[in-house]
């Protein structure tokens, strides 16, 4: 799925990084605390957090998260956004808790036979 169909999943507002928005995302993980973050072991994932600290930008940064989704309707903090905008990372609002995000996600992905649907590739004819 392309970032641009997490955040109409969503119902997300991109707050930075809008010309990423047709980037593939290839998995997801959901979590507040950035030790589990770090243990991911993903790749090119959306990250689902109620954390609105620049520290979740910096963690999905070295982890490389496709994309930080803030949950419950909480608004980032001025320092996270400038480090999300400086790094190209998009950021996304919902209004989702985390529990109806993932169900949204997870739906999304069953509907396409238990995996997460990759974007068709436009250089492929």
């Amino acid at each position: 799925m392309t970032i641009r169909e997490l955040v109409r999943i969503l119902d997300g507002e991109v707050v930075s990084a809008e010309d990423k928005l047709d980037q593939v995302v290839d998995d997801f993980a959901a979590t507040d605390l950035l030790s589990d973050v770090l243990a991911v072991g993903k790749e090119n994932f959306a990250l689902l957090t109620g954390l609105t600290n620049a520290q979740i930008l910096r963690t999905a940064q070295v982890t490389n998260a496709r994309c930080v989704v803030i949950v419950r309707n909480k608004q980032p903090q001025p320092e996270a956004v400038d480090v999300a905008r400086r790094s190209g990372i998009p950021l996304i609002l919902s209004p989702f808790n985390m529990y109806e995000a993932c169900a949204r996600l997870g739906s999304f992905v069953e509907k396409h036979d238990g995996r997460v649907p990759q974007a068709p590739d436009p250089s492929d004819p």
